[in-house]
């Protein structure tokens, strides 16, 4: 994990700098803490606070993950009593969707990888459903608009080569069925006519800006990351 609890306090240590691991992006939290212990005190404490403001969790949506770590040799423990919010215990889990992006234990991306192969065939076929009538150029935007989106793709880091061919071929099979082409139809032509990037287009940019994001971010875990 990130590092060991610094005396009473609650969190972890990140460049020997203590910080409350405590992620929110709009009415999402998740808490990050690097023993059993300190995980435990951490929901506490957001249980506590949250009834003096009349919120509560939902707990139907609430689940814990462990990660070990690399060195194997550190592992102190698999298996660890239930976590409680209140009365309620936490399940452990191995997999989990966040914000869209699924996460495992294993920290692997082969899943997010068939999620993102399963969505841009659904969004195809849905727009070839809905518009496959309409012109070359009209397909083309709704293609760019509906089909290019691929917002998380920049966090993927390890990953099966296969599951990155498998959504390759997934990419470039979806242009040609949307946009009216042939199997077989030499593909460099086909991104030429329609001025649409390669999938190693699309993977390169994605990664770019996310790094250009994170690089100029003024936030102060993500500046500590950075300086790792």
């Amino acid at each position: 994990m990130l590092g060991a609890v610094a005396n009473s306090q609650i969190g972890c240590k990140i460049a020997n700098q203590f910080i409350n691991i405590i992620l929110a992006y709009a009415d999402d939290l998740e808490l990050i803490a690097p023993s059993w212990r300190a995980l435990q005190n951490l929901l506490s404490v957001l249980y506590s606070n949250a009834n003096e403001i009349n919120l509560s969790c939902n707990l139907n949506k609430t689940v814990c993950m462990m990660f070990k770590p690399k060195n194997r040799n550190r592992i102190i423990a698999d298996v660890f009593p239930k976590l409680s919010v209140g009365d309620c215990c936490i399940n452990f889990v191995t997999t989990f969707k966040y914000l869209g992006h699924i996460l495992n234990d294993n920290l692997r991306d082969d899943d997010d990888t068939q999620r993102e192969v399963k969505n841009m065939y659904v969004r195809t076929n849905i727009l070839l459903r809905k518009f496959g009538k309409c012109s070359f150029n009209v397909k083309l935007q709704l293609f760019r608009t509906y089909c290019l989106c691929f917002y998380d793709i920049a966090l993927w880091h390890s990953y099966k080569i296969n599951s990155l061919n498998k959504f390759r071929s997934c990419y470039n099979r979806c242009i040609k069925i949307f946009l009216g082409y042939k199997r077989r139809d030499s593909l460099t032509s086909v991104l030429l006519d329609s001025g649409l990037p390669s999938f190693n287009t699309v993977l390169h940019n994605s990664s770019a800006s996310f790094v250009k994001c994170v690089s100029s971010c003024s936030n102060q875990i993500v500046s500590l990351l950075n300086a790792l």
